[in-house]
C-alpha cells in the first residue's frame, strides 16, 4: 500500500514532534516535519511535493495564504490542512475556491484531527463546525431558517464574492458597480444579518453553502414574474 506523505509545518517543534509520533503509528502515513511557516518555508515544502501539508501557527505577515491560493490554481493535487487559533476571510476564500483544503481549531481532539486529515487526503474539503461556530455570533440560534433570505439578491451576490476573499474594489469590478455601491451593499448586508465584520459574513456564507455555487449562476438573467 502506498503511504501518504505528510509534512507538518509549525514553529513549535514540540507540537510537530508529538504529531509525528502519533501519526507514525498509522501504517498509511509517512511523516516529515518543518519548523517554519513563513513564505520561504512554504515554497520549500511545496518543492518536496507532499501528499498533504499540515500548517499550524501561520505568520500573519507571510502572505502564505496568497501563495497557496496561486499554487492550488496550478496544482490541483496539493492537499492542505490548516490548524488555526482563529480563521480569516482569506482562509475561507481559499477553502471555497479549492477542494482538498481543511480548516480546524488548534484545540481540537485527536479523533477530529485524524478525520480532517483523512478527508483532505481524499481530496475533500473540511471545515470544522467549531471554526464556523466561533466565527459566528453566540446567539446564532436566533437566525431565521433561511438567514440569507433576509438580504436582497444583489447583497447575496456581494456576499458570494466576499466569501471568496475579494475586496470591495474587486467585487465592484466583477459586478460592474462602483466601489462605493459595493461598500454600501456590504454595510446593509452586515446590518441585516446582525454581523460585525467580513469574516463572520464569510463564515455564515460557508455554513449556508453559498460559496460552492458556480459563479456562472450570478450571470443568469433574473426570473421575471408571471403576468396575470
Amino acid at each position: 500500500m502506498k503511504k501518504s506523505r505528510i509534512i507538518l509545518a509549525d514553529t513549535n517543534s514540540l507540537f510537530t514532534d508529538a504529531l509525528r509520533f502519533v501519526l507514525g503509528q498509522e501504517v498509511d502515513f509517512e511523516i516529515e516535519t518543518r519548523d517554519e511557516t513563513d513564505a520561504d518555508s512554504i515554497r520549500s515544502i511545496l518543492a518536496a511535493k507532499p501528499d498533504v501539508m499540515v500548517i499550524h501557527q501561520l505568520r500573519p505577515d507571510s502572505g502564505v495564504v496568497q501563495i497557496l491560493r496561486e499554487v492550488k490554481r496550478r496544482l490541483k493535487d496539493i492537499h492542505i490542512l490548516f490548524i488555526v487559533k482563529e480563521t480569516t476571510a482569506e482562509l475561507f476564500s481559499l477553502a471555497s475556491e479549492s477542494s482538498s483544503v481543511g480548516i480546524m481549531p488548534e484545540g481540537t481532539n485527536l479523533a477530529e484531527f485524524m478525520e480532517a486529515l483523512r478527508a483532505v487526503a481524499r481530496g475533500e474539503r473540511y471545515i470544522s463546525k467549531e471554526i464556523l461556530s466561533a466565527a459566528l455570533p453566540q446567539d446564532d440560534d436566533e437566525f431565521y431558517d433561511d438567514p440569507l433570505g433576509e438580504i436582497t439578491p444583489r447583497e447575496r451576490e456581494v456576499l458570494y464574492w466576499l466569501s471568496h476573499g475579494l475586496t470591495n474594489r474587486e467585487i465592484a469590478q466583477r459586478m460592474i458597480l462602483s466601489e462605493k455601491t459595493v461598500k454600501n451593499h456590504v454595510s446593509h448586508m452586515l446590518k441585516k444579518l446582525d454581523l460585525t465584520d467580513r469574516t463572520k459574513a464569510a463564515a455564515l456564507a460557508w455554513r449556508e453553502g453559498l460559496p460552492q455555487i458556480a459563479e456562472e449562476f450570478f450571470s443568469l438573467p433574473a426570473v421575471q414574474p408571471m403576468l396575470k
